[in-house]
């Protein structure tokens, strides 16, 4: 049995594609993704799917932590996704988890698909900044909330950390109510681990049971702050408990104690999450992705900042050894790393967190490192547009389609105000309002996913 020979997602895939006239299979998968493991172990184990793999495709496999530019582009509903892709780099064919008995016939269909694809001349739309209306946003958020479980939307049920964010900064008593139900609703159901402490990625129901049981650095670092500003909003004890039982997870499961650095995530394992404390001290912990991410550890950093001063010296720490581990200038989106990747959002998270770090403390050294950081970030401003790339530099296939991310446009536009006031300089607040501007239409399309853009239009007003 010949394995699969997984290629990068780089332009020796797609030439080889080419001289070989065969369709690339691209497989974006997770570390921490149930389902990923069971399609590695089922379908990509299986002899008869390998050779005929091997035979007739470009196989490319990638991390979507590590490379989440290219999951924005080519995720087709979630993990696993199983797209095939001419030698342009357009989809061709896709489906998510492809059960090992469906899986050849899958590919057959895209072979036939790949045979009869023409390239598209792709149109490019211009994009007209628009009014944002603040009103009218808050008014798709009460649409969207669920008056029964908490949060917003229905199944799948996602944290939406952003939107409860922007519940704690609007500071109206309907909004508070919002808040104080769905931090209730969440904290009593599965979707919080009452043994380990953290919250897990997802709850497939819309009363936040049956979650997928996989953690998340970023998420955790996010709820932290939302349960400490429940804390101080409402005076429940329950929600104190509930951010010390999230850094309880963090610091024990998460932290390199000798890198001062947190980890990313814990692997999904439904028989281990369900054990009581006792059952689980015995037992082999899930496994723990070890990869460092810029943009974790500084969303960690803030939350450690919220959390108060006896965590002042864990968020230093963490912000010393991101900076120390800058590459030419640039910060690289996780580590080790071969060849670094450069990203939108681990810049405007680090440079949040240095700005954080300076304001709390008042010292130089942490203004100087920001203004360094945002030097850096300046490199994906689109100067004659405004607004920020996601990604240096360009790549192939859909990667040559540079987008602007709303949420990481809106978070830029809030921490470049921040810096105007301590930097003096104005011309990073005529940098955020252009920013803001840029990515207004988009914005409007994302309704009440749009919290952190909301958020800074008014910010930038003030």
């Amino acid at each position: 049995m010949e394995g699969l020979n997984w290629f990068s997602f780089t332009k020796t895939a797609f030439s080889r594609s080419r001289r070989e006239k065969k369709p690339v299979l691209l497989y974006l998968s997770a570390v921490w993704c149930h389902w990923c493991h069971t399609m590695d172990r089922l379908a990509y184990s299986d002899e008869k799917i390998t050779d005929f793999i091997n035979k007739n495709f470009i196989p490319v496999k990638v991390d979507t932590d590590k490379r989440p530019d290219i999951n924005e582009r080519y995720n087709v509903g979630g993990w696993p996704s199983t797209v095939i892709l001419a030698s342009d780099g357009e989809l061709i064919s896709a489906a998510t988890y492809v059960a090992p008995e469906n899986m050849v016939k899958f590919l057959e269909d895209a072979l036939k698909r790949f045979k009869k694809y023409k390239p598209k001349k792709k149109r490019v739309r211009k994009e007209v900044p628009v009014e944002f209306d603040s009103g009218q946003f808050f008014d798709a958020v009460k649409c969207y909330y669920d008056p029964v479980n908490g949060g917003f939307g229905l199944e799948p049920k996602f944290l939406n950390s952003d939107v409860l964010e922007y519940l704690i900064w609007r500071r109206d008593a309907y909004s508070h109510r919002m808040l104080d139900f769905t931090c209730s609703k969440m904290l009593y159901s599965q979707v919080f681990d009452r043994v380990w402490g953290g919250f897990f990625r997802y709850a497939t129901e819309q009363n936040w049971e049956f979650p997928h049981f996989e953690k998340m650095l970023e998420d955790n670092a996010k709820m932290l702050s939302v349960y400490l500003w429940a804390y101080k909003l409402f005076k429940k004890e329950d929600y104190l408990t509930a951010a010390n039982k999230i850094l309880f997870f963090l610091f024990t499961v998460l932290y390199d104690h000798e890198k001062n650095l947190f980890y990313n995530s814990q692997d999904a394992d439904e028989k281990y999450c369900r054990m009581d404390f006792e059952e689980r001290r015995k037992a082999v912990q899930p496994v723990v992705d070890k990869t460092i991410y810029t943009d974790s550890n500084s969303a960690v950093a803030l939350a450690l900042f919220d959390a108060g001063l006896e965590h002042y010296d864990v968020a230093f720490k963490v912000l010393e050894s991101l900076y120390k581990l800058n590459v030419r200038g640039l910060v690289a989106h996780y580590y080790p790393s071969e060849q670094p990747l450069y990203l939108l959002k681990d810049h405007v998270y680090f440079l949040a967190a240095l700005v954080h770090a300076f304001k709390v403390t008042n010292r130089l050294e942490w203004r100087a490192k920001a203004l360094s950081v945002a030097k850096a970030l300046e490199k994906f401003y689109d100067r004659k547009n405004g607004g920020f790339f996601d990604v240096l530099p360009a790549g192939v296939g859909r990667l040559k389609d540079r987008k602007k991310p709303v949420h990481e446009n809106a978070f830029a536009a809030l921490v470049l105000k921040e810096l105007s006031k301590i930097a003096g300089e104005p011309r990073y607040l005529k940098m955020a309002e252009k920013t803001l501007q840029a990515v207004s239409f988009q914005a409007l399309a994302l309704g009440p996913f749009a919290a952190t853009y909301a958020i800074a239009v008014e910010e930038l007003k003030s």
